[in-house]
């Protein structure tokens, strides 16, 4: 098959437009280092796209890629293009897959995604410098995205190897002669490189005192599918599914020296309803009285909480004051961040979808008041066919009529936890009929959800209300930087009764497995369970080095992700930056950015200063004719490169070849070694001066036809 014949459907290249220069066409070359700064953008979504997405994407680089190969060795042929409406079809198909993928086409990860796969589609027919630029700025906004995800110090340095590719590839494409080599990728890298260092400084003058908004800027909504964290309901397995995970839950900076680990539980959800298996949570109900400092001891921290896309914040029990952003200021009674509900949960305005950094203060108790109202509700069982439960049932009666007194019930029933053969284990069996039945006189095998759950059902039957408290309790401290680390992995449950008006907490898994709550997930588990790497104590050196990673990624989210608005309003009360008007602010950065541009030319003068003036004069002739459409190449000697401009601009034939000759003597010849001030060098280089006062400015140099 011909070549003609088997690219029937490839309409041919459209003949250019009257005026249009031939320039405004991309080299291959040019392409390439397109298709390298599209890689470098795309590298960073690859751990979070879905992965026919990530390879729709590259796939589509990769074959303009090859396509240009195919061009390259066959020159003779017309340039292979894929017609537009092809594209338009590719397009279109890709939003219905996206949308039958995700459920829904805006959302966050569902637009990330899509301008993925249409990037890729654009590279497929960019051929002039406009597309090329317009490709650039897609990648620029697509290398933003990642950020979405994740604002770790990863995901920054992820993203370098792209803005050094933006700026080389914006040098190449203003090159007026469209030739590119791309071996020669180290001065265009370089040159970048210099750029981005430079403007460090006013990149840190900004980030300090540029206005930050208080809310995000963009308000894409977004996927909470697959978030990992505590849920709004309880039942047997969701805790120990949770603890198989090291992912980081928080974070707690301690004021002084940290609780004991035996004091650390983190309150969060808490569960009255119960259907037979599943516990869920009541109606929150407001106005919550925080525990007095008189009663305890006082301890103040602040929490770094990661997204979970629910609304509850964690504090230690019992918490003494609102939670207040990490800002270094008080709020306004208007901005509180969360409120107390009466069961000493913290439930924030809104869904935690950030990295949220607060201030708050405990008080180490394990009890608070509780309102008479609310005994009723937590003495219920169901009454359905799915919850019979005799034997349970039974031996609450018979505990209950020997120790009538509800303290006394209570120690009893730990008592008898602690004596009976009971396993903590990760990998307990499923119980379908009379679960509480099967648990308690049956397996005896359970995670810390199966021991609070039946303790709480023990002592609702034998008159006494109780419910179940979720939350996490321990926490390993780093000491690279001596703060707490919380992980999915320490999630747990334990359960709270109303004795004497109050609720009071009791921990059933601590009768069965007290190392549970003394050192943690690894010291309480037998050593068949599938226990997460971090939780485990015998990991060694690898946790040494995840921690001091850790240590690193935390004070990357203090101290930059976490300079928010309100820490950014802080640092300019400390500077009293805060009494000046906005031109006043504004006109601080103009002075500090025309300060900064002042000292970078000095600097390049200087630099230019320090060169001999043969080498000075030769570069600015250099740039004085690329200008003009001549640029040297990099490979090209001053004789060469002179010849070369002598047959571009016959008039100024004299001249160039004057300053080849002269430039030659100066940089290689016998006078070369010497000092401008010696006689014969100066001559030389009074010559070569002279030769180049002679050749004329870029424009009119421009305005000259072709020879």
């Amino acid at each position: 098959m011909s070549a003609g014949a088997a690219r029937w459907w490839w309409p041919a290249p459209r003949a250019a437009k009257a005026g249009t220069a031939i320039s405004a066409q991309l080299a291959p070359s040019q392409i390439r280092w397109l298709g390298a700064l599209l890689v470098a953008a795309q590298l960073p979504h690859l751990p979070s796209l879905p992965i026919w997405a990530s390879a729709a994407g590259a796939m589509l680089v990769v074959l303009r890629l090859l396509l240009l190969h195919r061009d390259a060795a066959r020159r003779a042929t017309t340039p292979t293009r894929i017609p537009s409406w092809l594209l338009g079809i590719s397009a279109l198909l890709a939003a219905v897959t996206i949308n039958s993928s995700f459920g829904y086409l805006l959302g966050r990860e569902s637009c990330v995604a899509f301008l993925f796969v249409l990037v890729g589609i654009k590279y497929l027919e960019v051929r002039t410098a406009r597309d090329g630029v317009l490709l650039v700025c897609l990648a620029g906004f697509l290398l933003v995205t990642p950020f979405f995800y994740s604002q770790s110090p990863v995901a920054a340095l992820a993203a370098i190897p792209a803005l050094l590719l933006i700026g080389a590839v914006l040098e190449l494409l203003a090159r007026p002669d469209r030739r590119v080599d791309l071996r020669a990728w180290r001065g265009p890298i370089a040159r970048s490189a210099k750029l981005m260092v430079q403007g460090i400084p006013l990149a840190a003058v900004l980030f300090l005192l540029f206005p930050r908004l208080a809310v995000p800027l963009w308000g894409l909504p977004t996927d909470q599918g697959g978030k990992t964290g505590l849920s709004d309901s309880m039942a047997p397995g969701m805790i120990s599914e949770l603890s198989l995970s090291d992912a980081v839950a928080f974070r707690v900076d301690f004021v002084g020296s940290p609780p004991p680990s035996a004091q650390r539980y983190w309150r969060g959800p808490v569960m009255s309803r119960f259907d037979g298996r599943q516990w869920t949570l009541s109606p929150q109900r407001g106005e919550g009285a925080y525990a007095s400092t008189g009663n305890g001891r006082a301890i103040d921290y602040t929490v770094t909480l990661e997204p979970h896309y629910k609304p509850w914040l964690f504090a230690l029990d019992m918490p003494s004051q609102p939670p207040l952003l990490d800002a270094g200021a008080e709020q306004e009674p208007h901005g509180e961040l969360a409120m107390l509900t009466r069961n000493q949960q913290l439930i924030g305005r809104s869904l935690v979808m950030q990295p949220l950094r607060y201030r708050e203060q405990s008080v180490l108790r394990d009890r608070y008041p509780g309102d008479p109202l609310e005994a009723a509700e937590n003495l219920r069982l169901p009454r359905t066919r799915n919850f019979t439960n005799p034997r349970t049932l039974e031996f609450a009666r018979e505990l209950q009529a020997a120790h009538p007194d509800p303290q006394d019930y209570i120690r009893a029933v730990l008592a008898w936890f602690t004596a009976e053969p009971f396993v903590y284990t990760l990998s307990p069996p499923m119980l379908d009929n009379d679960p509480v039945d099967g648990f308690l006189f049956g397996e005896r095998r359970g995670f810390c959800e199966h021991y609070a759950s039946a303790f709480v059902v023990l002592l609702r039957a034998g008159g006494i209300p109780a419910r179940v408290v979720t939350g996490y309790q321990g926490g390993e401290i780093n000491p690279r930087g001596g703060y707490l680390i919380v992980r999915q992995s320490d999630a747990h449950a334990w359960a709270e009764a109303m004795i004497d008006g109050e609720w009071r907490r009791f921990d059933p898994t601590a009768a069965v497995a007290p190392n549970r709550i003394e050192i943690g997930l690894g010291g309480a588990l037998p050593s068949s369970d599938q226990v997460p790497l971090f939780a485990r104590l015998d990991v060694g050196w690898l946790k040494g080095l995840q921690l001091a990673w850790d240590s690193v990624n935390h004070d990357w989210r203090r101290q930059v992700v976490g300079f928010n608005y309100e820490r950014q309003r802080q640092f300019w009360r400390d500077f009293k930056l805060d009494r000046l008007e906005h031109w006043e602010h504004a006109a601080m950065l103009g002075a500090v950015v025309m300060v900064w541009m002042g000292l970078m030319l000095g600097w390049f003068g200087w630099r230019r200063r320090r060169q001999d003036r043969a080498t000075a004069r030769w570069q600015s002739l250099c740039s004085r004719l690329a200008r003009a459409g001549l640029p040297r190449l990099p490979y090209e000697g001053p004789l060469t490169y002179a010849e070369r401009a002598a047959a571009r601009w016959p008039q100024w034939e004299g001249a160039f070849r004057a300053i080849g000759t002269s430039y030659a003597l100066l940089r290689y010849g016998t006078v070369a070694a010497r000092a401008d001030s010696d006689a014969e060098r100066a001559a030389v280089l009074s010559q070569f001066e002279r030769a180049i006062g002679r050749v004329p400015r870029s424009a009119e140099l421009r305005a000259q036809p072709a020879a």
